[in-house]
């Protein structure tokens, strides 16, 4: 499986849809929408209670370090948080293929037994109260993520420390990522761990591949406890909406609200060919059936589908990337599709969505007006900037700018 991600993320194709927004009714999980009209009626508008998501600034306001402060209520806590190796103890793992022969255990029957060595190691996390009183100590071992990753990748990995992303006061549940990969490449996997305040791992669940394909997406504690970790919605009360789904690459899930999510698929599958070098390989294969279907969805953490649309704008460099933007003054987030324009979202009502092509938006001139606010997106190829009227946020004016490197 992680063989096929890498051959894939090689080839770097991109799906490009076409089709109109369209509105469908709520449903459980996000389906792969065959080429057939849905109508239902509008969702009633909903003014959302004020938050501070922004999907267009995505990393946690945690920042990664041996020590990490925060509150409970007006009560302080502080977190140890470890990494360490034990190079007393090998372990040795068959590979299913990503891990190449640097990390043999001898490289002389490495084509023959597949073999991989790597060494003992774990996190460590311990929870201290205001007066400096140890609440709990939990340590992780490399056999903790077999499971989510893979052994041979595990087996060969360096542990890193944990990164702390926030906690649900109601559920008492502390939320931690852990990233696990083969040293000295791209290929990672962040791992979602949540522990209670008594120190148990409450959850230990495998989020999204990095060094290839991996969608954009970061592990998220959202307001409600729920837990993105970027393959799956892990709701407080055990129950989970699952994002990937089969024929389909996930491209991007965000969080545009305290309650709402962002999901973006791209349809078709990986074939197994033969390559040049008589080695097997893997190319992408787009189901045809679904090339005018929506591919993007607004949900709530429950699953239930508020609005379907196409939206081709994403690309891909190492990972997937949508060019986004979120602007507090329009309450409105931006995603840039620079063969057609901006897809405009309304924060306070995440079912209205509105597409503007450039057709539809005037060209930049000076002066910049009093009221206008100007913000740029731009991809590997384009830059652009665009002055919007927080009075009427899918009113537009754009201009091309010169782009990173030119």
């Amino acid at each position: 499986m992680i063989s096929r991600r890498i051959s894939a993320a090689l080839a770097g194709a991109v799906l490009l849809v076409a089709c109109e927004p369209q509105r469908a009714a709520e449903q459980t999980t996000p389906p792969v929408a065959r080429n057939t009209a849905v109508a239902a009626a509008a969702p009633t508008p909903v003014v959302a209670l004020p938050d501070t998501v922004d999907a267009s600034r995505p990393q946690s306001s945690y920042q990664p370090g041996r020590d990490t402060t925060f509150y409970i209520g007006r009560q302080r806590y502080r977190l140890l948080l470890r990494a360490e190796t034990d190079s007393t103890k090998p372990l040795v793992a068959v590979t299913e293929g990503i891990v190449g022969p640097y990390y043999a255990e001898d490289t002389a029957t490495f084509q023959v037994t597949h073999r991989v060595r790597g060494y003992e190691g774990g996190q460590t996390i311990t929870l201290f109260d205001a007066a400096g009183r140890q609440v709990f100590r939990r340590r992780l071992g490399k056999a903790d993520f077999y499971k989510a990753v893979g052994r041979d990748i595990v087996t060969v990995s360096a542990p890193e420390r944990p990164r702390f992303i926030g906690y649900h006061a109601p559920s008492q549940a502390l939320v931690f990522t852990v990233p696990v990969g083969i040293p000295d490449s791209d290929v990672s996997r962040i791992c979602a761990l949540t522990l209670g305040l008594d120190g148990r791992v409450r959850q230990l669940t495998a989020g999204r591949w990095t060094g290839g394909e991996g969608p954009d997406c970061e592990v998220k504690l959202l307001a409600d406890g729920t837990v993105l970790n970027c393959e799956e919605l892990r709701r407080p009360d055990g129950t989970s909406v699952r994002l990937k789904k089969p024929n389909a690459t996930l491209i991007a899930a965000l969080p545009l609200t305290d309650t709402t999510l962002f999901t973006l698929y791209r349809y078709g599958y990986y074939r197994e060919v033969l390559g040049a070098d008589s080695l097997k390989d893997y190319e992408w294969v787009a189901d045809k059936h679904l090339r005018n279907s929506p591919n993007a969805f607004v949900l709530n953490t429950k699953g239930q589908i508020r609005q379907q649309f196409c939206y081709a704008g994403y690309y891909e460099v190492l990972d997937y990337e949508v060019p986004r933007r979120y602007v507090w003054q329009t309450h409105s987030y931006y995603l840039l599709d620079e063969a057609r324009g901006v897809h405009v979202l309304d924060k306070h009502n995440p079912a209205r969505v509105t597409e503007v092509r450039f057709q539809q938006m005037q060209r930049f001139r000076k002066p910049q007006r009093p009221t206008e606010v100007r913000f740029v997106m731009g991809t590997e190829t384009a830059r652009f900037a665009f002055y919007a009227d927080p009075a009427q946020p899918t009113r537009l004016r754009y201009e091309r700018i010169e782009a990173p490197g030119n």
